[in-house]
């Protein structure tokens, strides 16, 4: 079980992952890009399995920053990040 370093925030980044079947290895490759920034992660698919849910718990803001801006130019993608102190 991944440790909580001491930092100044914790940021969680939700990502609604539409059209699973198609988006889905694509999301994947960016964020195992950003693996050693991840300190934890929970994906729940919709009953439907057409969508899913994704939550990434991450320390570093550069980093964050990165992460989303890459996932930002996937159409349809919805992207949320909530920062805590």
């Amino acid at each position: 079980m991944p440790v909580l370093l001491p930092r100044d925030q914790t940021f969680i980044v939700g990502l609604q992952v539409p059209n699973r079947a198609d988006l889905a290895p694509t999301v994947q490759s960016v964020i195992t890009k950003y693996g050693q920034d991840i300190i934890g992660r929970f994906g729940l698919p919709s009953a439907e399995k057409d969508k899913g849910l994704i939550v990434l718990l991450m320390q570093e803001a550069e980093a964050v920053g990165r992460l989303t801006t890459d996932l930002a130019e996937m159409a349809d993608l919805q992207i949320r990040t909530v920062a805590f102190d």
